[in-house]
């Protein structure tokens, strides 16, 4: 528990003196550190999130016909189309000659449950 309280008290004071000229440096590089792999992080989520609509799409693709299949892979290829085709076809209700209806339906639910980690 002394370590703990030690480090704190560490951390505060580096906190407290960071605009020292010695350690800004050391600052800047942590903070650099720390910005990077927060977005590695965010990046990863992205990507996981796109896997799992993609699994999501493939259990109900079976029922659908062979160019309706090819679209879902194309939209689930990379998160800027995925986030294109929400735009064009679930926010703002455009015709889709591939989907419609309940199709439609499924696809813009399935994309809308996951919103949220593709941004």
């Amino acid at each position: 528990m002394k370590k703990f309280l030690w480090v704190i008290v560490a951390i505060l004071l580096v906190a407290t003196f960071s605009d020292h000229p010695r350690l800004k440096p050391y600052k800047e590089q942590l903070y650099g550190l720390f910005a990077e792999t927060a977005g590695n992080a965010s990046q990863v989520h992205g990507e996981q999130v796109l896997r799992t609509i993609e699994t999501r799409f493939a259990n109900f693709s079976a029922e659908l016909g062979q160019k309706q299949q090819e679209e879902l892979k194309r939209i689930t290829s990379s998160r800027a189309e995925l986030i294109a085709f929400y735009q064009a076809y679930c926010k703002e209700k455009q015709f889709n000659p591939l989907f419609f209806g309940e199709t439609q339906n499924r696809i813009c639910s399935t994309i809308k449950d996951f919103e949220h980690g593709l941004r």
